[in-house]
């Protein structure tokens, strides 16, 4: 049977239960749905189509209803309007209600569109303070790189301009960072189904493309980009991967009503992701980083509490122990990330170990005190020159 097929039967089964005040049985529903009404086709067969169409159009949000069989063992359906239309939206000026208003007695209810099939809908009033935020999430939620959840946004933003004119003026504008949209409808499939992917990784710390096979964990948004953490099953290890670097995503196993592994039951996705710092993403391998801080400040003490202090022998057998003391341990994955996060620190930390990471220090600081030198020359050439008392024409 094609789609076409079944977005009609969808259509008349929406009609036939939306058009009831009451519950209606599988019977009273197959009447109205020429769908169903096929001529040498089972009765169970016709039921299994009905179940199959009905758990689908819940999976997509549609809150139908199954009743308890009632004293004659007849099971109804139903789906309640208010369930399934959204709102009509108006604008007022103020809040709604203003809370002055709520001790001055009720006020009279914005002005519902007329027409059939408007009656009954209930109305939602917005301020413009709260059309400007809908604007700008929306905008942030297009700007994610996630097709699915643009989609979402998009369709959102219909709804919006078609009950409220000129919504949309003056959308900003977001900037959508790279990704592949198959990528995210394979990945998003393998997360719900529990299935190994296999796919290919461009590593920018290595420059090299390796494919990769992994149990798919959940998928974050940090640092303005979206990762997929998994369990990397060649490595035995927990994975982040850049989902904009992933190209070929494939489910290994096609058998979707079988998982092919269990996500561990302490594993917490957001803990994950909050615990994660922009130096420790990534799929590259950890390098330990020795910082030493100075300092009393409240940032130096938080930056300081991100690391692990070195052991009490390396304390003691440095040539300063007290300088040993205040050095932490960072595992870094990048190192750029994280030395422009050291340098946030304006000198209160300074990395002391490895010596490819302290050359690289050395250079980011040689690199920003030319970029400030050369800002500060060009702002001087700009600035007009002041006349000087000593050059000023004598008066007559």
């Amino acid at each position: 049977m094609s789609a076409t097929d079944k977005l009609h039967r969808w259509l008349d089964l929406l009609a036939a239960l939306l058009r009831r005040r009451y519950p209606a049985s599988f019977a009273d529903l197959r009447r109205d749905v020429p769908g169903y009404e096929l001529e040498d086709v089972k009765e169970e067969s016709v039921l299994r189509t009905f179940e199959r169409d009905k758990d689908e159009l819940r999976d997509l949000g549609v809150a139908i209803e199954t009743l308890p069989p009632d004293a004659e063992g007849v099971v109804t359906y139903r789906l309640r309007p208010g369930d399934f239309y959204l709102p009509l939206l108006s604008v007022c000026e103020t809040a709604w209600p203003p809370q002055a208003e709520l001790r001055q007695g009720p006020r009279a209810a914005p002005p519902r569109p007329t027409g059939i099939g408007f009656q009954e809908l209930p109305v939602l009033s917005l301020t413009p303070d709260e059309c400007f935020a809908l604007r700008r999430a929306a905008a942030r939620v297009q700007g994610l790189g996630h097709p699915v959840l643009a989609a979402d946004a998009a369709s959102a933003l219909r709804k919006l301009q078609f009950d409220l004119a000129d919504f949309a003026t003056d959308l900003p504008a977001a900037a959508t960072p790279a990704a592949d949209g198959d990528a995210f409808e394979v990945l998003g499939d393998a997360l719900s189904l529990r299935k190994a992917v296999r796919f290919a990784y461009h590593s920018m710390g290595r420059d090299h493309v390796a494919t990769r096979t992994v149990e798919p964990f959940g998928l974050v948004f940090l640092t303005g980009r979206w990762y997929l953490v998994v369990r990397d099953i060649d490595a035995a290890a927990l994975r982040q991967f850049r989902v904009s670097r992933i190209r070929d995503a494939q489910m290994t196993n096609n058998r979707r009503q079988h998982p092919d592994y269990d996500i561990p039951a302490d594993f917490d996705l957001s803990r994950h992701a909050t615990s994660r710092q922009a130096w420790e993403l990534g799929d590259g391998d950890f390098v330990e980083v020795l910082v030493t801080f100075s300092g009393a400040s409240g940032a130096v003490s938080q930056g300081a509490a991100l690391g692990e202090p070195v052991v009490e022998q390396d304390a003691a057998d440095s040539a300063d122990p007290d300088v040993a003391r205040r050095t932490r341990r960072f595992r870094v994955r990048r190192p750029d990330a994280f030395l422009r996060w050291v340098l946030s620190f304006a000198g209160d930390a300074r990395p002391v170990a490895p010596p490819p990471i302290v050359e690289a220090w050395r250079q980011l600081l040689a690199d920003t005190r030319a970029a400030h030198v050369a800002g500060q020359a060009a702002a001087d050439a700009s600035r007009p020159l002041a006349s000087s008392p000593l050059t000023t024409e004598p008066r007559s």
